[in-house]
């Protein structure tokens, strides 16, 4: 390795060791993405216009004297002391709320939140809508927000020749972090993240419609993810040797193309030129750090905590049950040990949960997690995290566990679970629930 992406590797090294806690509290913290849409056609609202997203986000500021704006020309988010807005790509709204060790705590945030967000998207006729893909607008139609990143995304994408765009403008998610108390404890929730990741992607399925149409695959934002960008997405290569750590995922960032670097307020075009060729040509400065981290999209990422991005948004009421689940399982030593030694037994590899995955895109709650049928394998997953957990976090995984949106991600399954109606006509699917 020659100096500079040596000296690049230390750095992202540092960083991620830096992250370490020190006290062992099982704190979580929760992203939720969603969909505002016409609640006549469930076409999805734009960020420009009279009665569009931008009007909308700042309604909702306004109800939050302490709200602080984020910088820029545009209004594209703002910070509170509880939570964070911001928009993605196509002006799906997100909130990030403050970490916290209580699934309560977060539950209560969140609701005061979507009270407010929902008052003030039905002010200009919208309604807010939890789904993972987006249900009814085409893709190619949806205008991205005002924000240089996301258009020289957009580019790469395109250019690359991966179905980038899809996801950008057609995805939404609940993603859920947690802390690691040490490297070694790092590589144990990381890999116990990526064994349990086809679980929660099915657990979380919430894609009953796509573009308009039925989705004909269950797991349907997971396929799109899939054909994203197989160099920053998916599983981090060797995330399962015994050996991973801190600096194995910062050679994984290295070698993914960067498609943009900050310089002086500008961002500059890169391209397919990996982060190592671009910090050949460049200084390294310590605000390059969290863009590099921020530019990979596996599906468990590594910052100065660990995200899980797994699961499709989901409605309000099963939000508190997907945290539960995580909680339990991530902070569990019996849980971190069971793994390590499924791991061994099963020989569990990057590959094996790409196939996993891929066979319950197809089949659902038909299909087999690890030679395991699906259903008894979510029955030992929430069995394992109940017993950490306490009773209010069990009931939220138990109504978790019975998601009425498993079955319409495809139809062919729908009827004799009882939730036909989910995959009629696109207005009748919309609703805003959660």
């Amino acid at each position: 390795m020659d100096n500079r992406k040596e000296r690049l590797s230390d750095a992202l090294t540092a960083w991620f060791e830096a992250g370490i806690k020190k006290e062992r509290h099982k704190e979580i913290g929760v992203e939720v993405e969603h969909f505002l849409l016409d609640p006549g056609s469930g076409r999805a609202v734009s960020y420009y216009g009279q009665g569009g997203v931008g009007e909308i986000l700042a309604a909702l500021m306004d109800m939050y004297p302490e709200a602080v704006r984020i910088p820029g020309e545009n209004l594209l988010g703002f910070s509170t002391p509880s939570f964070n807005i911001t928009l993605e790509p196509a002006a799906q709204f997100e909130i990030s709320i403050t970490y916290s060790d209580s699934v309560s705590e977060i539950t209560e945030i969140y609701k005061q939140f979507r009270e407010k967000l929902d008052a003030a998207a039905a002010r200009y006729g919208a309604c807010v809508c939890t789904f993972g893909c987006q249900p009814v607008s085409e893709i190619e139609e949806l205008q991205l927000i005002p924000k240089k990143r996301y258009a020289l995304m957009d580019r790469y994408f395109r250019e690359a020749g991966t179905d980038g765009p899809e996801m950008m403008r057609g995805t939404c998610s609940t993603q859920v972090s947690v802390d690691y108390f040490s490297e070694e404890d790092f590589r144990r929730k990381m890999q116990a993240a990526y064994y349990y990741t086809p679980l929660f992607k099915l657990l979380t399925a919430n894609s009953p419609m796509y573009q308009g149409r039925k989705t004909a695959l269950f797991m349907n934002r997971a396929d799109i993810w899939n054909r994203t960008d197989p160099r920053r997405c998916g599983v981090v290569p060797g995330v399962f040797s015994e050996h991973f750590g801190f600096r194995d995922y910062a050679e994984f960032l290295i070698g993914m193309p960067l498609i943009f670097l900050e310089r002086d307020g500008d961002s500059l075009y890169t391209g397919m030129k990996t982060t190592g060729e671009v910090f050949e040509e460049h200084e390294l400065r310590k605000e390059d750090l969290p863009h590099i981290i921020s530019m990979a999209f596996p599906d468990v990422r590594l910052k100065q905590y660990l995200e899980i991005r797994a699961a499709d948004s989901l409605p309000a009421d099963y939000i508190p049950g997907y945290l539960a689940l995580v909680q339990g399982l991530m902070y569990s030593e019996k849980v971190l040990d069971h793994v390590q030694e499924q791991i061994r037994v099963r020989q569990i590899s990057g590959d094996k949960v790409r196939e996993t995955e891929q066979s319950l895109i197809q089949d659902g709650f038909e299909g087999y997690i690890y030679g395991v049928r699906a259903a008894d394998f979510a029955e030992e997953a929430i069995s394992l995290a109940g017993e950490e957990l306490g009773a209010y976090e069990r009931e939220a995984i138990g109504r978790l566990a019975k998601l009425p949106l498993h079955g319409p991600a495809n139809c062919k399954s729908a009827e004799k679970r009882g939730f036909w109606h989910m995959c009629e006509s696109p207005i009748a699917s919309i609703s805003c629930y959660g």
